[in-house]
């Protein structure tokens, strides 16, 4: 990298690695990646700011479950096998999903959506719900081979699908530019994100 100031090059070619989450979701340290140290770093709301990403809407919803009496550890979160067998088959949460999107999406036909669930079978689950609600969606799991998953992502930029449900996958080093719409499904404690403990 040049000696020019970050504020007129943030990145020139052969600059070195990037990542867009340094903060890993297997709680691995990934400085070894750049030579031990982190030469520069911009977060997320401060690119907003400086007009180098894309505006982002998001809409947080309260689904009604009640999520007090799944275990939860500190450092560890929600117990993950408790929390995937409520959030499947769970009927009325997928229902209030789905008319949300009717009314805060635009033409949910035309919507191109990556959901992020909790476990394999909630991905199917949401997966099953959404086609029958007239949204062809798939879920794509660890159990998917390499060619499901690309054919996946290949039906959503082409449209022929709406929504691809997943759980630890596409989580980093994912660019699909054609993704108009994301979905949180699982609580941020179940999946590494910071959050208070429940009452």
């Amino acid at each position: 990298m040049s000696s020019r100031s970050p504020r007129t090059t943030l990145i020139e070619p052969g600059a070195g690695p990037l990542t867009a989450t340094p903060e890993r979701a297997d709680g691995q340290d990934i400085k070894h990646w750049f030579g031990g140290r982190i030469a520069a770093e911009l977060r997320l709301w401060e690119a907003l700011e400086r007009g180098l990403l894309a505006p982002f809407q998001y809409f947080g919803v309260h689904d009604g479950t009640d999520l007090r009496q799944i275990g939860w550890r500190r450092g560890q979160g929600y117990d993950v096998g408790q929390l995937s067998n409520v959030y499947t088959g769970n009927d009325r949460r997928a229902a209030v999903v789905l008319e949300t999107f009717h009314r805060k999406v635009g033409d949910v036909g035309r919507m191109r959506a990556l959901g992020f669930c909790v476990s394999i079978d909630h991905a199917r689950f949401m997966a099953d719900r959404f086609t029958r609600a007239g949204l062809p969606s798939v879920a794509v799991t660890t159990n998917s081979s390499r060619d499901e998953r690309d054919q996946a992502l290949r039906d959503l930029r082409e449209r022929k699908i709406n929504a691809v449900f997943t759980v630890d996958l596409f989580n980093e080093g994912v660019d699909v530019p054609e993704i108009d719409t994301m979905l949180f499904l699982r609580s941020a404690a179940a999946c590494g994100w910071p959050t208070t403990s429940p009452a």
